[in-house]
């Protein structure tokens, strides 16, 4: 399966429970109430464990919003 940018944001958006809509690349952890600190480790474990994508520590650390999760992953292929 390739991965893209769409299919990221359905993972998120499956994730946090809310629509695809909902997941534009400027949404950050804590912009909506769905999107706790516990939400936002559930996405990196789904980019883990559904995508196949790992993630070092920094990555990790350094994603803020969609945007960044995106970037991650697709440079991280």
């Amino acid at each position: 399966m390739s991965i893209t940018k769409d299919s990221i944001k359905q993972l998120i958006a499956n994730i946090l429970e809310v629509s695809v809509e909902k997941i534009i690349d400027e949404l950050a952890v804590g912009d909506i109430p769905e999107w706790d600190s516990l939400a936002h480790m559930r996405i990196i474990a789904a980019l883990e464990s559904d995508l196949g994508v790992v993630l070092d520590i920094e990555q990790t650390l350094e994603i803020e919003d969609v945007e960044d999760i995106v970037d991650a992953v697709l440079n991280n292929e």
